[in-house]
């Protein structure tokens, strides 16, 4: 049998193995195709990925840590092993290595738009305003409708004091989600905040019977 047809009967098996959600089996059919004599660098890249990904399934960062970091060492290019090992670190709330990598990985893949927005929140945990201003506005040049980066932006623009900046963004994101509860309650705050007293009940009371609601559905 050539050297191909194994490699590819090896990948098959991981592939297989993981769909069918046996892990183990997965990550010996990973390991045997790092192991063989014909995988050149692409093909162990994306079996360490791979591998990564599975140790995290399993629970064991350590292992997962180590084989994304493996992914780097084959293929110095790939942003996904840096998402992959800047997540881990948002994970145990390592922010500044957070940081680093994912600013590793959007300069290999600047068109990212939720790493940008994970970006904004690691800069946003480290009380640093206006670098998670810059990362979340970043991410809605990308997608303007990207309600995730919108509400964050608009929390950051209250911690920053730019209310009407922060009034506009929160708007926004209940414009593209009206049972953002979350957002009614930021919104009624901030309005409260700038004397709107009248504005502000109403988001309030929108805010609670929102959470009532969604509190209901979950236990029923």
């Amino acid at each position: 049998m050539s050297s191909e047809i194994e490699l590819s009967d090896l990948m098959v098996e991981a592939y297989t193995h993981q769909k069918n959600g046996e892990l183990s089996l997965a990550i010996q059919a990973w390991n045997a195709l790092l192991n063989h004599e014909a995988a050149d660098q692409e093909l162990k890249a994306n079996a360490h990925l791979s591998l990564g990904n599975l140790h995290q399934m399993q629970g064991n960062d350590e292992l997962a840590f180590e084989s994304m970091s493996n992914a780097i060492k084959a293929n110095p290019n790939s942003a996904e092993a840096y998402y992959c090992l800047a997540y881990m670190e948002q994970e145990k709330e390592s922010f500044e290595s957070a940081v680093e990598y994912l600013e590793k990985a959007l300069a290999l893949d600047p068109s990212d738009c939720g790493a940008f927005n994970n970006l904004g929140n690691c800069y946003d945990r480290l009380n640093k305003s206006t670098e998670a201003i810059n990362a979340y506005t970043q991410a809605v040049a990308i997608d303007q409708n990207y309600i995730a980066a919108i509400y964050n932006r608009g929390n950051a623009y209250i911690k920053s004091g730019k209310d009407e900046l922060a009034l506009k963004d929160l708007t926004k994101a209940l414009e593209l989600d009206e049972n953002f509860y979350q957002a009614y309650y930021n919104r009624g705050t901030l309005l409260s905040r700038m004397g709107k007293l009248t504005e502000a009940e109403q988001d309030l009371s929108k805010a609670k019977a929102l959470a009532q609601q969604e509190l209901e559905q979950k236990t029923h």
